[in-house]
C-alpha cells in the first residue's frame, strides 16, 4: 500500500518520499524486511529512535518517530503520539476491517473473559459468525487462532481482524484491558458496544493508584471510542461512569430491586449446584434465565451480556436461549469431582476475583474450603497481602503456592501472602504448584471444596523470562487418572 494512503487522515510531517510502497509494519526493529514501516516508540527506559538505524539497515523503506531523526536513510514520518500513528496507521494498512462487524469491547477488573464467550454464544445463537478475542486466545467461528495478550497489540489485531473479516465474521466479541486504553491500542477502532464490569484492585504497579486505573477504562466510554455503552450499576466506580458517561447506556443490577434506577435487573436469583435461575426485567419484557454457570458474580456477567445482547437487537428470548447453551468457559469456574470433593479451578487473581470465587465455593459447599493460590512476580505487590487476607477470612485451610513469579524469588512472594494471614488460619506454603493441589486435595474429605486459584487456564509457568509448560486443569487430570488405575 502507497504510505500516502497509510497516513491518510492522520496529523503527522512527512520527510521524503510519499509514494513509496509498504509490504508491512513492524514495532520491533529486529523483525523489520524490505520496504517495511518502523514505528519508533519511545519506552520508559529507551528512545525509539535509538532503532531507527537498525529497521533502516534491515530494509525499512520508512520510520515514524516522535521527532525528525537526522541522518535517517529513508523517509522519515513524525507524529506527535507515535502509538496513535501506530494504531491509526495499522486501521489505514489493513482497510480498516472493524468498520464492517460489530464490535463488543468488554472492561473491567474480573469477569472480562466469561461475558465475551456469553456473548459468544448469544450472538452464535442469533445466528451470526462470531470472533472472541482475550486472555483465553483469539477465536473464529470457534477455532482457536492464537493469542496470548488479553488486547493484542494494533498491528496484529488489525492483522487478525482483517482475516476474521475474509473469513466473514460479523461479530467481535473482544477483551479490552485498562493498559490497551491506556496505550492507545484502539485507536481507529469505533466499537458498537462498550460494556463495563467493575473495577477492583489490580495493576497498580502500573497505574499507581485506582484513579489513574479507572480513568484508563473510562477512556473507553467517549464517542472516539465506541457508540453504546452497558454499565455495571452495581460497581462503585460503575455508579460514577455511569453518571459521566457520554454515550447513550444501559445500566444493569443483580441488587436493586426499583424498577426505574437501573435499565435491566435480576431478580429472585437461586442457587442449585452449579445451575442458578433468575427473573429479569428488561426494557425488551421480563422472563425467567436459567444459568449453567455457578457464582453469583457469573449472573452480573451474564446481565451485561444480556444488554449488549439487546443493543445489538437480538431478541430476548434468543439472548436467553444463547445463555443457556453455555455451560462452561475454560479457566473459569471448571468444577471436577475427586472422590466427592469439588475441585474448583478459577483464574482469579485479584483481591475481588478471590473473595468472589471462594464466596461462591462457601455458599455451595457442605464441609470444608481449601485455598490454593499465589500471586504474579513483577506485578501489584500491595495486593499480595489482601488476597492472604481474604483467602484466609473465608478457607478453612490455605496453601501458599506459585503462580507465575517471573524475575521474582518465590518465597518473597509467598511471605508477603503470608503476612496477610488472619491469626488462627491453618496454611502452609508448599512452592512446587502440582504438590500444592495434591496437598489440598489429599486433605479434603468428602464433602469439601478445593479452589485452585489464579491460573485458570494458562498453560504455562513463568519463571526468570522461561514459560515452561504447565496447567492446574492437566494436573488435576492427572490426580484423576491416577485414582481410576
Amino acid at each position: 500500500m502507497k504510505l500516502s494512503k497509510i497516513i491518510e487522515n492522520v496529523d503527522c510531517t512527512v520527510y521524503g518520499d510519499k509514494d513509496i510502497d509498504i509490504l508491512e509494519l513492524y514495532d520491533n526493529s529486529k523483525e523489520v524486511k524490505a520496504n517495511g514501516l518502523f514505528f519508533a516508540i519511545d519506552g520508559t527506559k529507551v528512545d525509539g529512535k535509538d532503532f531507527a538505524f537498525e529497521a533502516a539497515k534491515n530494509g525499512a523503506i520508512a520510520v515514524v518517530s516522535s521527532s525528525k531523526i537526522e541522518g535517517l536513510s529513508c523517509t522519515n514520518i513524525v507524529c506527535s503520539d507515535v502509538r496513535v500513528a501506530m494504531s491509526l496507521f495499522a486501521c489505514n494498512f489493513y482497510n480498516n476491517p472493524s468498520k464492517d462487524m460489530f464490535v463488543v469491547g468488554v472492561t473491567g477488573t474480573n469477569g472480562k473473559t466469561t461475558t465475551t464467550f456469553m456473548l459468544e454464544s448469544i450472538f452464535k445463537t442469533a445466528g451470526k459468525k462470531v470472533a472472541v478475542v482475550g486472555t483465553n486466545g483469539i477465536f473464529i467461528n470457534g477455532i482457536k487462532v492464537g493469542g496470548n495478550l488479553t488486547t493484542p497489540d494494533p498491528i496484529y489485531m488489525q492483522k487478525i481482524m482483517s482475516k476474521m473479516r475474509a473469513d466473514g465474521v460479523e461479530v467481535v466479541c473482544m477483551e479490552v484491558s485498562a493498559h490497551a486504553l491506556y496505550l492507545q491500542k484502539l485507536r481507529g477502532v469505533m466499537t458498537d458496544v462498550a460494556l463495563f464490569t467493575n473495577l477492583t484492585q489490580d495493576h497498580l504497579d502500573f497505574f499507581l493508584d485506582m484513579e489513574n486505573y479507572g480513568a484508563a477504562k473510562a477512556l473507553f466510554f467517549t464517542p472516539q471510542m465506541a457508540k453504546y455503552a452497558v454499565i455495571n450499576y452495581d460497581d462503585d466506580f460503575g455508579r460514577r461512569l455511569a453518571g459521566s458517561c457520554q454515550i447513550p447506556a444501559l445500566s444493569y443490577s443483580k441488587q436493586l430491586k426499583n424498577d426505574g434506577v437501573v435499565d435491566i435487573i435480576a431478580k429472585g436469583i437461586t442457587h442449585t449446584n452449579n445451575v442458578q435461575e433468575f427473573d429479569i426485567v428488561t426494557p425488551k419484557g421480563s422472563l425467567k434465565v436459567k444459568l449453567k454457570l455457578g457464582g453469583s458474580f457469573n449472573v452480573s456477567n451474564a446481565l451485561g451480556a444480556i444488554s449488549a445482547g439487546l443493543l445489538a437487537g437480538i431478541d430476548l428470548q434468543v439472548i436467553n436461549e444463547g445463555l443457556s447453551k453455555l455451560e462452561s468457559v475454560e479457566g473459569r469456574y471448571n468444577t471436577y469431582d475427586v472422590n466427592g470433593v469439588n475441585v474448583i479451578v478459577d483464574y482469579a487473581h485479584t483481591p475481588d476475583g478471590i473473595l468472589n470465587i471462594l464466596s461462591a465455593a462457601k455458599e455451595q459447599t457442605e464441609g470444608k474450603v481449601i485455598c490454593v493460590f499465589g500471586c504474579g512476580g513483577n506485578r501489584d505487590s500491595a495486593k499480595r497481602p489482601i488476597m492472604g487476607q481474604i483467602a484466609s477470612t473465608i478457607s478453612d485451610y490455605v496453601v501458599i503456592t506459585n503462580d507465575n513469579p517471573r524475575f521474582e524469588r518465590p518465597e518473597d512472594i509467598a511471605r508477603e501472602i503470608e503476612n496477610g494471614i488472619e491469626s488462627g488460619t491453618a496454611y502452609s506454603i508448599e512452592l512446587d504448584r502440582a504438590k500444592a493441589i495434591k496437598l489440598a486435595i489429599s486433605l479434603a474429605k468428602q464433602g469439601d471444596s478445593v479452589v485452585v486459584a489464579g491460573k485458570g487456564a494458562e498453560p504455562y509457568m513463568d519463571m526468570l523470562g522461561v514459560k515452561s509448560p504447565y496447567s492446574d486443569q492437566q494436573v488435576i487430570e492427572n490426580i484423576l487418572s491416577e485414582l481410576k488405575k
